[in-house]
């Protein structure tokens, strides 16, 4: 396997986060304001759970839901970036993505499995939770 280095923006060196969680929700909720240069415009909110806990982030036109939760300082798991590794899986809960270059069967695709290197949400509603690599290549394997 080989590993690429992540890319760094001067926008991202300039961010600015906030993280904000409601002290009276039982649920584990944070919402993150990832907020760049006003020349950029977010293109939709996306609600990342991982490890239990909901995440939402803002992800510009034209940028991953992997990037826009590593900038966002969620730590999620990754190598290639190019969907081919397959260890960025997760899953659609609810809304549409768009990930042309994933690497993933279609019968694993209507599952609703998503590539986060590959994944941009199209519109409101997206929700998605990252699962296993283990589960995601079961299900690629056997598909």
């Amino acid at each position: 396997m080989f590993s690429l280095s992540h890319r760094c923006h001067s926008a991202v060196a300039s961010s600015s986060f906030h993280v904000a969680s409601s002290k009276h929700s039982s649920s584990k909720t944070s919402t993150i304001h990832h907020q760049r240069g006003a020349h950029l415009h977010p293109h939709a909110t996306v609600v990342i759970n991982h490890e239990g806990k909901d995440y939402t982030v803002e992800v510009q036109d034209g940028e991953t839901i992997l990037d826009a939760g590593l900038d966002a300082g969620i730590d999620l798991r990754h190598d290639c970036k190019m969907g081919v590794c397959m260890m960025c899986p997760a899953k659609k809960v609810t809304g549409e993505v768009e990930q042309a270059n994933a690497m993933l069967s279609d019968d694993v695709l209507e599952q609703g499995f998503v590539l986060l290197c590959c994944a941009e949400p199209v519109g409101e509603g997206v929700k998605i939770t990252t699962v296993d690599e283990d589960e995601l290549l079961e299900v690629q394997l056997n598909a």
